[in-house]
């Protein structure tokens, strides 16, 4: 399957699903939106940023939408034109002094970018490009402030994750959550 259609596809059932989970756990209507398709010049200018050229999958994220606002509640996948936005820097700023200061490596210093992050939320992913693999692909890394969560060997795995974990709450919602897995004394 073509990359585009499998990644518009991905991203249909996410919102599906996303939508669904919104609704279940919050009895609201869920708001986001999806970016216009990148220009080739956008795609140029986020390659620079990263030194190299962006991973196929991810390029073809961008190709498709260019961000994603709204992505995880108040996090977002960042648009092109982000990375030039004041609070992004401020927050890079910040997350950068924290991960020096507690964390066991700092991803910025070593060339990481922000694909997913929100103005004051803790949870933020980026795109590692020291280790290329021979189709281009490099590594996703969902952090939670400094401590590393999850890695993903492209974005459409990063995506497939995010529908997994977004099905499994769904689930949780409508069929509840066993006793043997509720933490001691809640009942």
């Amino acid at each position: 399957m073509e990359i585009h259609t499998k990644l518009q596809d991905l991203i249909l059932e996410l919102i599906k699903a996303k939508r669904e989970y919104f609704r279940l756990a919050f009895d609201q209507e869920l708001r986001f939106e999806l970016g216009r398709p990148c220009t080739p010049e956008q795609v140029a200018k986020l390659s620079a940023v990263l030194g190299r050229p962006l991973p196929p999958s991810y390029r073809a994220f961008l190709e498709l939408h260019n961000g994603w606002k709204g992505f995880d509640g108040p996090a977002d996948i960042l648009a092109v034109e982000d990375y030039d936005r004041t609070w992004v820097k401020n927050r890079l700023k910040t997350l950068s002094s924290l991960l020096t200061e507690y964390g066991d490596k700092n991803p910025f210093k070593v060339g990481a970018i922000p694909i997913v992050l929100g103005e004051d939320e803790p949870a933020f992913t980026v795109l590692d490009p020291n280790e290329v693999r021979k189709n281009g692909e490099m590594t996703f890394i969902t952090y939670n402030l400094t401590q590393e969560q999850d890695r993903f060997k492209d974005f459409i795995a990063f995506l497939e994750d995010d529908l997994s974990v977004c099905l499994e709450l769904i689930k949780e919602e409508t069929e509840g959550v066993e006793d043997e897995d509720l933490p001691e004394g809640e009942d």
